[in-house]
């Protein structure tokens, strides 16, 4: 087992391709499928299922993923001591984040960080917390951050930054009655059209256990759903409905008279974001930097 196998193995699992593996690495398609052939040969097993339309991991490939992984960034870790040189090593990291981190907090704090990193690249990939939490287990991302904790054995969870969520309403003469309010409640909200995330959204899954503790249920709301919180936005400015969001998502819009936002009466509906990771991954001297980056960045940000 050589570490350019476990490397196109390791690039062809995250990227879920063979040819976008191959770009990446500067190799030819042919070449990558024949590291990981080889690979598969050694161990006498499949590591991928290619039979489906989408190629996915066996078994025995999602296993030997996370040894892979290790093994890689040790190898970092050690070149990175025995040189001894205090510099970052170019390296590309991808942070897997809920949606209102990823779209309204992680650039700045990514810009801030490879403006004093140049050497390091930094992307972004949003997917609901359930999904990132997921993710993380499986090593598919070294980092993340995510408005709710999730179930999964050795994740790491360190709060990060507090959220509010307020109530978005369209500054419409049909809202009249909720506009007159300063805070509102969830009977206040009852029967109207609101406008939510997927299932495994963080906000909504925050919003439905309020629901539940006074005895509420979404079944009283006429509710559509919705992909991202951009179009939620555009679509409660828009007249389409109201909408239990993060206060980061709808400020600037509030700002600017384009809707209006109520905190919920009595007990303010807050949530902390957390940055999550796997306690038993291998931090590279990059990640290392970028999760003590993110602490600091986020403690600045803090209220």
């Amino acid at each position: 087992m050589e570490f350019y196998q476990l490397e196109a193995f390791v690039m062809v699992a995250g990227n879920r391709s063979f040819s976008r593996a191959a770009e990446i690495l500067f190799l030819s398609q042919p070449t990558v499928s024949a590291h990981v052939k080889n690979l598969e040969t050694e161990l006498g097993m499949p590591l991928f299922d290619r039979g489906k339309s989408e190629l996915l991991l066996t078994q025995a490939g999602d296993s030997l993923y996370r040894y892979a992984r290790n093994m890689l960034d040790m190898r970092t870790v050690a070149i990175a001591e025995l040189q001894g040189n205090g510099e970052l090593g170019e390296e590309k990291l991808m942070v897997a984040a809920s949606s209102v981190p990823c779209q309204y907090l992680l650039p700045r704090a990514i810009a801030a960080f490879e403006a004093q990193y140049p050497s390091v690249s930094v992307s972004l990939r949003q997917e609901n917390s359930r999904q990132t939490c997921e993710d993380i287990f499986r090593y598919h991302y070294p980092l993340g951050v995510v408005g709710e904790k999730c179930q999964q054995p050795h994740l790491v969870f360190e709060p990060i930054l507090e959220d509010e969520l307020v109530v978005a309403i369209p500054r419409r003469e049909e809202y009249k009655d909720l506009l007159r309010y300063d805070s509102l409640t969830g009977n206040d909200l009852l029967g109207r059209k609101i406008l939510l995330r997927e299932p495994g959204s963080g906000t909504r899954s925050l919003f439905e256990r309020e629901l539940q503790n006074a005895g509420n249920s979404l079944e009283q709301f006429k509710v559509s759903i919705f992909d991202n919180q951009e179009t939620i936005k555009q679509a409660v400015r828009q007249g389409v409905g109201l909408t239990v969001i993060s206060r980061f998502v709808v400020e600037e819009y509030a700002e600017f008279g384009l809707l209006d936002i109520r905190s919920f009466a009595g007990q303010r509906l807050m949530r902390e974001f957390w940055l999550v990771y796997h306690q038993k991954r291998v931090f590279s001297p990059a990640v290392s930097a970028l999760y003590a980056n993110l602490k600091a960045f986020f403690r600045q940000e803090a209220p």
